[in-house]
């Protein structure tokens, strides 16, 4: 033992022999749990093309919503993230009131297929949250709204939250950064955001 390590009872401070006895029989420290080290990044979105196109669906009776082209468009941009291959065909897990619901294999299915799945999920009920997903996904319709602080749900190391305006959408991406490398998580949110300014893509 050194010195430093122990507190001294004796006259002026000094060291006896139960100050060290004392030391001895204490239990050592837990060794400290390294836990999710929070991050985020952030970026505003252009909708208004996106919002064009969902409206010319509607009128064609083909009524996909902003909730069907967010969840493709994280799943599709987790596939090309090159730098983890951990991201590559992970499930997204969309938050709804109730729960969340889990989607996997999103860019296996168009645009059609998948809303069938989510309407058929929603339709089902349940809660799938305790479900393996890499990523839960929260849609905000509200204008205005920037997300500055939002943590992570339990048994997901990335979060992202989508506040839709009438022209741009204002979105958050938390993750963990023991888990999730913050250029991987810069290479899906550049990926999303392209996705979503660009959305024909999501139709193949």
């Amino acid at each position: 033992l050194t010195l430093e390590v122990l507190t001294g009872s004796g006259p002026n401070g000094r060291i006896v022999a139960a100050d060290i006895e004392a030391h001895v029989a204490r239990p050592p420290a837990p060794a400290a749990v390294s836990g999710p080290q929070a991050s985020a990044l952030g970026t505003t979105i252009q909708l208004t093309t996106l919002l064009q196109l969902l409206a010319g669906f509607a009128d064609a009776d083909t009524p996909f919503t902003l909730e069907d082209v967010v969840l493709r468009a994280a799943g599709c941009a987790l596939d090309d993230v090159p730098q983890s291959h951990s991201l590559a065909g992970a499930p997204v897990a969309l938050e709804q009131q109730s729960g969340q619901l889990v989607f996997a294999d999103i860019r296996k299915g168009s645009l059609g297929p998948l809303r069938a799945r989510r309407l058929a999920a929603i339709e089902a009920g349940g809660d799938q949250s305790s479900e393996p997903a890499a990523l839960s996904l929260k849609l905000l319709t509200a204008s205005d709204i920037r997300p500055v602080m939002m943590p992570l749900k339990p048994g997901r190391n990335m979060r992202l939250v989508l506040a839709a305006g009438p022209a741009t959408g204002e979105c958050l991406l938390s993750f963990d950064a023991t888990q999730v490398s913050e250029d991987a998580a810069t290479e899906f949110l550049t990926r999303f955001k392209a996705y979503l300014e660009l959305p024909l893509r999501l139709l193949a």
